[in-house]
C-alpha cells in the first residue's frame, strides 16, 4: 500500500511541476486555490462518512451495498452543497474575480473527489488491498496524463483545471465499477443507515475538517492578505508536505481496522509498536527532506519558486507532529473517539487561525509556516497525553 502510494505521490508532483514551470508562481498560485476550494468542500461535505462507513463495514460486512448507495448520493447532493458554500466565501474574500471556468470546475470537482474518497475507504474496510492500491495509482496515472495532454500545445490555467476534472471523473467511474461488480447496489438513500453511522462520524468529522483546515488555513490568508505569487510558492511547499503526510495517512488506513478489531491489552499494545514505528519513520523522512528541499524545489520546478524553500523548512516540524499524532488519532477513533479529541483539533484551529491573521503583516508566508507547525505540536502534545489517558484501564 505505501508502494502504491508512492507510484501515486509521482503522479500528483508531477501535475504540480508540469503547472508550475508552465503556468509561472502567479497563475500556478490560481490553479493550487481553486483545487483547494475544491478540497475543502469535500472535507465539509464528507461528515466524516469515509470514517463510519470503514467502521460499519469492518463490524457488519453485509452492510456493504447499503453503503455503497448511501456514499453515491452524499457525494453528490452534499459535494454540490459545499462547493456552492466554499464559492460564496470565495466571493467574500476575494471579490468579483470568479469566472465560469472557476466556477465550473468547483461545483463538478468537488463530488467526483468525494465520491472517490468514499470509494477508496470502502476498499479497505472490505480487506481488498490490492484494489485500493489499483485505484490509487490509477489515480495518480490519470491526473499526470491528463495534466500532460492539457499542456499541449498550449498550456493554459482552464485547460490544467479541466485535465484535472476529467481525471478524478474516470477514476470514480472505475472504482465505482470495480467495487460494485456482482452487488445488487439500492437506488434509494438509506437513512436508518445514515443514522447509525453519523453519531460516530460526525465526531471524526469535526476533527478531520479542523486538521484539514489547519493545513489550508494559509492559503485563505494569502488570498485575503497576500498576492496569488504567494500562494504559488506556498502551494510548491504544501505539495511537498501533503507527500509526506501521505505515509502517516496510509499507515492510519491501515491501523484504523485492525485496532478496532483488537480488544484490551491486545489495542494498545498494537498502539504503541504503530507509534514507535510513526515517530521514527517521520524523523528520518523529514531530516532526510529538509537536507535536499533547496536542490530538490530548484532543479525539479525551477529557480523561480526558490522562496519555497524556507518555507518547507518552517512546514516540516508540522509534518513530523501531525505524523505522530495520527497514530494516536486512529487508537483513539477505535476506542470510540472521545470530544476531547475533537476539542484539541478546535483549540489548535482556532490558535491558529487568531496567530495567522495577527502576525501576517510582520511574519509573512513563512510566519504562516511556522504557527502552522507550532498547532501541529500543540495537537500532538494533546492527544499523546489523551492515548495515555484511555490507554491505562486497557493494561489494567
Amino acid at each position: 500500500m505505501l508502494l502504491a502510494r508512492g507510484l501515486a505521490i509521482l503522479g500528483q508532483l508531477g501535475v504540480a511541476i508540469l503547472t508550475a514551470r508552465m503556468l509561472g508562481p502567479a497563475e500556478r498560485g490560481r490553479y493550487y486555490y481553486t483545487v483547494t476550494l475544491a478540497a475543502i468542500a469535500v472535507q465539509i461535505a464528507s461528515l466524516g462518512i469515509q470514517s463510519s462507513n470503514t467502521y460499519l463495514i469492518a463490524r457488519t460486512p453485509a452492510l456493504f451495498t447499503r453503503i455503497m448507495a448511501n456514499s453515491l448520493w452524499l457525494a453528490g447532493l452534499a459535494g454540490l452543497a459545499a462547493a456552492t458554500g466554499v464559492l460564496v466565501f470565495d466571493l467574500a474574500i476575494g471579490g468579483p474575480e470568479q469566472n465560469f471556468v472557476f466556477v465550473a470546475i468547483v461545483l463538478t470537482l468537488t463530488p467526483s473527489l468525494l465520491l472517490f474518497l468514499y470509494l477508496s475507504n470502502i476498499a479497505v474496510a472490505l480487506n481488498r488491498p490490492r484494489t485500493f492500491n489499483a485505484l490509487i495509482i490509477l489515480n495518480g496515472v490519470a491526473a499526470i496524463g491528463a495534466a500532460l495532454l492539457a499542456s499541449y500545445p498550449t498550456p493554459q490555467l482552464g485547460g490544467f483545471l479541466v485535465a484535472a476534472l476529467i481525471a478524478s471523473l474516470v477514476t470514480c467511474v472505475v472504482a465505482w465499477v470495480v467495487l460494485a461488480k456482482g452487488a445488487d447496489i439500492p437506488r434509494r438513500f438509506d437513512f436508518a443507515l445514515f443514522r447509525d453511522g453519523i453519531a460516530f462520524a460526525l465526531r471524526a468529522h469535526v476533527a478531520t475538517l479542523l486538521g484539514f483546515l489547519m493545513g489550508r488555513m494559509s492559503v485563505m490568508v494569502l488570498r485575503q492578505f497576500g498576492e496569488f505569487v504567494d500562494i504559488g510558492y506556498w502551494s510548491i511547499a504544501a505539495q511537498i508536505s501533503d507527500a509526506l503526510l501521505i505515509l502517516p495517512a496510509t499507515i492510519g488506513l491501515v491501523l484504523f481496522p485492525a485496532l478496532v478489531r483488537a480488544k484490551g491489552a491486545a489495542r494498545m499494545q498494537q498502539y504503541k509498536v504503530a507509534l514507535l514505528q510513526m515517530t521514527l519513520l517521520m524523523a528520518v523522512v523529514c531530516a532526510a527532506c529538509a537536507a535536499l528541499a533547496k536542490p530538490i524545489v530548484t532543479v525539479v520546478f525551477g529557480v523561480a519558486y526558490e522562496p519555497a524553500v524556507v518555507i518547507i523548512l518552517a512546514l516540516l516540524p508540522g509534518v513530523f507532529f501531525i505524523g505522530i499524532a495520527s497514530a494516536a488519532s486512529q487508537f483513539l477513533s477505535a476506542s470510540g473517539f472521545p470530544w476531547s479529541q475533537v476539542l484539541a483539533w478546535l483549540c489548535a484551529a482556532a490558535l491558529q487561525a487568531v496567530l495567522s491573521v495577527a502576525l501576517f503583516g510582520q511574519l509573512g508566508a513563512v510566519g504562516l509556516a511556522w504557527i502552522q507547525s507550532a498547532c501541529a505540536g500543540f495537537v500532538c502534545a494533546w492527544l499523546l497525553l489523551d492515548s495515555l489517558r484511555f490507554g491505562v484501564p486497557a493494561e489494567r
